[in-house]
């Protein structure tokens, strides 16, 4: 059963209006919170539909496994706290960190390396030269977490007054428009994903440059599996997840979508990882 009855009864909900399958290998329908991670997970503001890379291959690869996904859309931060409390089973585009471990097997699928995004003809190139400069806002998203690196750099940032924390990747987008924030830290096909969502990609997307900040390692992005979901559904999630990742399509279907700029932050992971 899903812990929180609103939960619950939302999901039998979907289940209901879902084909049935004889033998399913889920024992109910898998809650996956849904945030925008550009074209990596997409939230239609007005409907409430979900899409994107991510829900688009658990739905193909669920079908072929007999596992049904349910997507409720909730802000970043709640949706890791739902894994957390036992209320969610699946944590999308996750980078795998040691707190994050508590609660969630990782899985990792594509390797990840983080981009400082910005308009600016000259950026920084490594974190003491972002520091250096004078009367800037890097602005990231709240609960984003890039590993211990990257922590450190926003507390210095912090500590200087020019780091701001916003709701989720839009937000950035809309505020780097209109001049309010310099800077940005994040996956480059989340912004990317972003910019085409907002109708921005023909026209700040041009101008938008992707920069590696040396001294922050690259990481693997991934999917964590709650460690309160029931086994034998854990087990048949690890293995789809583990396949679709041997297989790179995750990374084959992204790259449909976006140019090699725009793909700076993904690569394929080691074979044999």
């Amino acid at each position: 059963m899903i812990r929180k009855p609103l939960f619950a009864v939302a999901a039998l909900a979907a289940a209901a209006l879902l084909p049935g399958r004889a033998g399913a290998a889920c024992s109910r329908p898998i809650v996956v919170p849904a945030s925008s991670l550009g074209r990596m997970m997409t939230v239609n503001a007005v409907s409430g539909e979900v899409g994107g890379v991510y829900p688009e291959l658990l739905r193909e690869r669920g079908h072929r496994v007999g596992c049904e996904f349910f997507f409720p859309v909730v802000p970043r931060a709640r949706a890791e706290a739902m894994l957390r409390q036992g209320d969610a089973d699946l944590l999308v585009g996750a980078v795998q960190v040691p707190e994050r471990d508590v609660w969630g097997r990782y899985i990792p699928m594509i390797g990840t390396e983080w981009m400082l995004i910005s308009t600016d003809p000259d950026p920084p190139r490594s974190p003491d030269e972002l520091l250096a400069r004078a009367g800037i806002r890097l602005n990231v998203v709240r609960s984003y977490n890039y590993g211990p690196a990257y922590l450190a750099l926003l507390a210095r940032l912090d500590k200087q007054g020019k780091l701001e924390y916003v709701k989720d990747p839009q937000t950035v987008v809309r505020k780097m428009e209109i001049g309010r924030a310099n800077y940005a830290y994040m996956p480059s096909t989340t912004f990317a994903g972003t910019l085409e969502e907002l109708g921005l990609r023909a026209s700040l997307g041009q101008r938008v440059r992707y920069t590696r900040l040396a001294g922050i390692p690259a990481s693997t992005s991934g999917v964590y599996v709650s460690r309160k979901t029931a086994p034998e559904d854990a087990a048949q999630l690890a293995a789809m997840l583990e396949q679709l990742s041997r297989d790179g399509e995750l990374l084959a279907r992204t790259r449909k979508h976006f140019t090699a700029a725009e793909m700076s932050s993904s690569f394929p992971l080691p074979r044999g990882r």
